[in-house]
């Protein structure tokens, strides 16, 4: 009985073999293309998303390099009786 199991297991993981082997080659459809226009857009969608960090990091160290102003100032506000 055991050995009737094992050669049933066996026999499935050997059947099993050639269509994974088949699975794991490329594709002759011609859609490589279509995937490397999607990658390009995801990673267009990263960079684009990357821009306000950059000025960010600009104003940062420009406010840095500058110190701060002294503020002007502010009169103080004047009540009108009526």
């Amino acid at each position: 009985m055991k050995t009737t199991v094992g050669m049933i297991t066996v026999a499935a993981f050997l059947g099993a073999a050639p269509l994974a082997l088949a699975a794991a080659t490329a594709s002759g459809d011609g859609s490589q293309l279509a995937i490397y226009i999607f990658l390009g857009m995801c990673a267009l969608i990263i960079i684009v998303q990357l821009f306000p960090m950059f000025f960010m990091l600009y104003g940062l160290l420009k406010g840095l390099a500058y110190g701060k102003k002294e503020a002007a100032a502010v009169p103080e506000e004047v009540v009108v009786d009526k």
